[in-house]
C-alpha cells in the first residue's frame, strides 16, 4: 500500500504505517530547515511543518499598480510505501523546521543541506543522519548510529548499543562529543587532525596507533610513505569499530554514569 499527502503553512499529518508490526522506517531529505524526530509510544508517523511564511529567493519591487501574491506553502510532500514514510521539501519552500513523531523502534535516515539542527531523541532504531551546515544531537537512543557534520558540532548518548553493529560520529569542523554506555564493547578508531581526544574510559591503545603505510608502489619501486594519525584502541575487550573523526575540533568520548 502507498499513501501520500502535502502539506501545507505549519500544518500536520498523520500518516499511517502499511503494517504497523513489521520493522519501520523513517527517510528526510531537505535542502533549507531543520529535522526534529522523537519517540513516542503510538504506531503512525505524525508530521508537522513550520515555514518561515518568507521566500528565500530574492523578492523584487512590485511594478506601479501591482501587488505581489504571497506563497507561504511550506511545499512538503509525506508518502508512505512497504513500511517507509519518505518525507521531503521543495527547495523553494520556507522551511524552519519539520518536527517529526515516530514510533520508538522506528529507524530514521535523515539529510538536509542548510538546517540549524538534525535532532533525534527516544528512538530505538538505527540512526543514519547527514548535515552540511548545521549540528546533530541524538539523545536518550538505543541502537546503532552513523552521524556526520560538515560544518557543525556532533553530539550522541546512548543509552544502549546494538551489540556487533559498527558506528561512526564525524565532523569537519566541529566537536564530537559522545556518551556511551560503560559496558560498551568496541574497538575504537580516533582522530583529531588539528584538535584533542578525552576520554574517561579504560582503553587500551593498539600498538598499529600512529604506525607507518606505505601507499602508491609502482613496478619502477618507487613508493610514497605516510603516517596513519589514527588512534586505535579497545574498549571492555573489543568489539565492532566505533570511528571517532573530525579535522578541525575536539573529541570527547565518554561514559555514561
Amino acid at each position: 500500500m502507498s499513501t501520500g499527502t502535502a502539506l501545507a503553512q505549519a500544518e500536520r499529518a498523520v500518516i499511517p504505517f502499511s503494517d504497523p508490526a513489521a520493522p519501520k522506517r523513517l527517510q528526510v531529505s531537505l535542502i533549507h530547515g531543520s529535522i526534529a524526530i522523537t519517540g513516542y509510544s503510538g504506531k503512525e508517523v505524525i508530521i508537522e511543518s513550520k515555514s518561515s511564511g518568507s521566500p528565500r529567493r530574492s523578492r523584487r519591487e512590485p511594478p506601479p499598480g501591482m501587488r505581489r501574491l504571497e506563497n507561504n506553502s511550506a511545499g512538503i510532500t509525506a508518502e508512505e510505501s512497504g513500511n517507509l514514510v519518505k518525507v521531503s521539501a521543495s527547495p523553494a519552500g520556507n522551511i524552519n523546521e519539520i518536527a517529526i513523531q515516530v514510533p520508538v523502534e522506528t529507524s530514521v535516515k535523515l539529510n538536509t543541506v542548510n538546517g540549524r539542527m538534525i535532532s533525534v531523541e527516544g528512538i530505538s532504531g538505527e540512526i543514519d543522519a547527514n548535515t552540511v551546515n548545521g549540528g546533530i544531537s541524538i539523545t536518550k537512543v538505543s541502537g546503532a548510529v552513523v552521524a556526520h557534520a560538515m560544518n557543525g558540532k556532533v553530539l550522541a548518548v546512548l543509552n544502549e548499543v546494538t551489540s556487533g553493529k559498527a558506528m561512526s560520529f564525524s565532523s569537519f569542523n566541529g566537536t564530537v562529543d559522545v556518551t556511551l554506555p560503560a559496558n560498551a564493547k568496541a574497538d575504537l578508531k580516533m582522530k583529531s587532525d588539528n584538535g584533542d581526544i578525552f576520554t574517561d574510559f579504560e582503553i587500551q591503545l593498539k600498538a598499529s596507533s600512529n604506525q607507518p603505510v606505505t601507499s602508491g608502489t609502482s613496478g619502477q619501486g618507487k613508493y610514497k610513505l605516510r603516517f596513519d594519525r589514527a588512534l586505535y584502541g579497545s574498549i571492555n575487550g573489543g568489539g565492532p569499530e566505533f570511528s571517532f573523526t573530525t579535522f578541525n575540533g575536539t573529541i570527547y568520548i565518554r561514559q555514561k554514569k
